[in-house]
């Protein structure tokens, strides 16, 4: 199961819950992300590509199949890392953020117009504490325009829910991911 970490946060965000999924018998990989923590990052490019949610999931993929696995469960949280501020990461976070005006728009929209989705089982899992679903309504009725298979619910935590609920969340993902370890 590889845990990407959101922003401001490094893989540091899961110490609570990863330990509680590998007592459930889980593997358990917790990558920074391109250009987070101690990672490394390109060079910021006119198109923001480098930083583009396709690159970043890339390097993921890529980690995985070094360590030998072809297939993972993934679970996300919002973006970046909680790094120290210094010129380069500032960068590469301001990067990731265009990226995600830009070329992730881009993709996105070029995905839709193909018909593209997710066609494995999908569990989206939001805090109860922020404004999600005041900004955008049913988070499942969102992700089903995009998975046929969507399910989920809100956990009773601000934004940074792998902090604040660490035994919720770590049920919710076992419970859903059951079945699926070390596939």
């Amino acid at each position: 199961m590889v845990l990407l970490h959101g922003h401001p946060r490094t893989s540091a965000t899961w110490h609570r819950v990863a330990p509680l999924l590998v007592g459930r018998g889980f593997t358990v990989v917790c990558p920074d992300l391109r250009g987070y923590g101690r990672s490394t990052s390109p060079a910021p490019t006119a198109d923001h590509s480098g930083h583009s949610k396709r690159a970043v999931a890339g390097d993921v993929v890529e980690v995985m199949r070094s360590l030998g696995h072809t297939r993972f469960a993934l679970v996300g949280h919002d973006r970046g890392g909680c790094v120290a501020l210094r010129p380069d990461v500032v960068r590469a976070m301001l990067e990731d953020y265009r990226a995600g005006l830009t070329i992730d728009r881009r993709h996105e929209e070029e995905d839709r117009a193909a018909g593209t989705g997710i066609q494995c089982p999908t569990q989206i899992l939001w805090s109860l504490r922020d404004d999600l679903e005041d900004l955008y309504g049913d988070p499942l009725k969102i992700w089903r325009a995009w998975a046929p298979d969507v399910r989920g619910h809100g956990i009773d935590a601000g934004h940074h829910v792998a902090k604040e609920a660490p035994e919720a969340l770590a049920s919710s993902l076992a419970g859903f991911f059951g079945g699926r370890r070390d596939e």
